[in-house]
């Protein structure tokens, strides 16, 4: 018996080895405290709010590279130049080269709003009538591009949708180079889910407005078109402020007549060294499509029945119409900088690339908007997993890119600019994003809920996460949604855009979002801890396929 007793207690204390062996170092590295340090330090006062080309900004920027410096992360940013004295430039030495972390690029900020005018011209064989329009009444402009000055014919194209299997492109009749387009906004049948219209657009995936009103744009200006005028038949035009109503702002922290200042106020945008010239939208009222149309019962009435066959329109040019059109912005040139890191991988071309945007909106009257949900908790996720991988010890089968992405809150420049500027020539197969990762969403009734958002055709990505959950009981109530190309007002669209695969993990919106108390103290950073969990050991099984 003593025998036996020997022998169970070596195979026990040999198990026990063996577990310690295997254990995962990487893994055990994501702990509350880990996560709570960095946090600590991006949502602080010190940061100032971390409004895209500020000091504070620059400052969490420097702190990221530091720490990726730290634990030994390699610098995927841009060639940097040591600096040298006047007396070895004096001596003809040159300045020796390095790579740094900050891949730099250049926005253009300025006030949102911006001195306009917009004329509609009618021309007859008697006559020219120039007849200026009044912004608030006759059309808005909600988002303007730089200063320019346009002038074009007008051609309706009814809709404006393109789709296959409604057989519609109406892009395609007629030359739009110099023109000025004419749609309406939505689709024959959009408040009717049992048209065949509505789901022939729809097409099983996740439904969205927004999303066709920027593929009519997008068309529009691939084709030529000089702007895009729509016209809304379900809602009224309305100016964002009339005149005479009294504290017309009023919110938890601010009730007055006068708007304050604030990062809504301000533009940002990538400068068009593409040559990619974003068009104007011009949102105009019933009256101004009653000037533009001969008949407007006549023309319009049958395209807003839910069974209207929109492949039947055929564009139609507006004999004697023009838009002249006269936008005046002031306009500043910042520098910006995203922060990547590397881990090189046995496949060194292969990457996957780990985000999280680290700006926020910055510091006004008085208020600093701190942003410890949006998005400290993901940069300081993706900063996790960059150590938990290096921990681990081992050679990742495909390169791993960690990216601390800047510009995010004015329209994704970061990840805009990153996407169309890859370094080295990287093969991007996948992009992970982490944004609001710690908090628990005004619809949530359970404290764990987290969604997570990825490319459809790729089914194993929530088999392997639904695997994970269950297997290490995490508490996590994960909602899985795919689309073909996942849209949103997160860094993994642009990747999307660019037909790579994406998963995107995020808890919701909550009632702190975008104001002063999205605070470290109403962090859930249990919660927070496994989703970083979540991440590593997904990504860790992605990498073996």
């Amino acid at each position: 018996m003593k025998h036996v007793l020997i022998l169970l207690l070596s195979v026990i204390l040999i198990s026990s080895l063996n577990a310690q062996n295997t254990t995962d170092k990487g893994l055990s590295s994501i702990c509350a405290r880990s996560v709570e340090a960095p946090l600590e330090f991006l949502a602080s006062d010190w940061t100032e709010g971390r409004e895209v080309g500020t000091r504070g900004e620059y400052m969490s920027g420097d702190y990221i590279s530091s720490i990726f410096k730290l634990i030994n992360i390699k610098p995927l940013g841009d060639i940097a130049f040591k600096k040298i004295s006047r007396e070895d430039q004096l001596k003809g030495k040159k300045a020796e080269s390095y790579r740094s972390y900050f891949q730099n690029f250049d926005l253009l900020t300025g006030p949102r709003e911006a001195e306009k005018e917009l004329h509609m011209i009618i021309k007859t064989n008697y006559s020219s009538i120039n007849k200026k329009l009044i912004n608030g009444t006759d059309y808005l402009m909600s988002d303007n591009p730089g200063s320019m000055q346009i002038e074009g014919p007008v051609v309706f194209l009814g809709y404006g949708i393109k789709n296959k299997d409604l057989k519609c492109d109406p892009y395609s009749q007629l030359n739009l180079k110099g023109k000025i387009v004419f749609i309406i906004s939505g689709f024959a049948g959009i408040n009717d889910t049992l048209s065949s219209n509505y789901k022939a657009i729809k097409n099983g995936e996740k439904f969205s407005v927004g999303k066709i009103e920027r593929e009519k744009i997008e068309n529009a200006r691939k084709a030529g078109a000089l702007a895009v005028i729509r016209y809304n038949p379900y809602k009224r035009l309305h100016p964002e402020k009339v005149s005479n109503l009294p504290m017309y702002y009023d919110n938890e922290f601010y009730e007055g007549d006068k708007k304050q200042d604030d990062f809504y106020l301000k533009e940002i945008a990538l400068p068009n060294w593409d040559n990619k010239e974003e068009i104007p939208l011009i949102q105009i009222s019933k009256a101004m499509v009653e000037s533009l149309l001969e008949d407007y019962n006549k023309t319009l009435t049958p395209m807003l029945k839910s069974d209207f066959i929109m492949s039947t329109y055929k564009a139609l040019e507006l004999p004697g119409i023009s838009f002249n059109l006269k936008i005046k912005k002031d306009q500043e040139v910042i520098r910006a900088r995203n922060v990547l890191g590397y881990i090189e991988g046995k496949n060194p071309k292969e990457a996957i690339v780990i985000g999280g945007h680290y700006d926020h909106v910055g510091k006004y009257n008085g208020f600093t908007f701190n942003g410890a949900d949006d998005n400290a908790s993901g940069t300081a996720g993706m900063m996790a997993l960059a150590r938990a991988f290096m921990e681990r010890g081992e050679k990742p089968s495909r390169t791993i890119i960690f990216a601390a992405w800047t510009g995010e809150e004015q329209g994704l420049w970061g990840s805009s600019y990153f996407v169309k500027n890859i370094p080295d020539s990287l093969k991007i197969i996948l992009n992970i994003n982490l944004d609001m990762i710690s908090r628990t969403s005004v619809k949530d009734n359970t404290g764990h809920y987290l969604s997570m958002d990825y490319t459809k055709g790729n089914e194993q990505f929530e088999q392997i996460f639904k695997n994970i959950n269950k297997t290490n009981n995490f508490s996590l109530n994960i909602e899985y949604r795919s689309e073909k190309q996942p849209t949103g007002g997160s860094d993994f669209a642009p990747f999307a855009a660019e037909g790579i695969p994406v998963i995107s993990l995020f808890t919701g919106l909550h009632k702190d979002y975008h104001m002063p108390n999205d605070e470290i103290e109403s962090m859930d950073i249990d919660k927070m801890v496994e989703i970083i969990k979540l991440a590593y050991l997904g990504l860790s099984d992605i990498l073996k396929q």
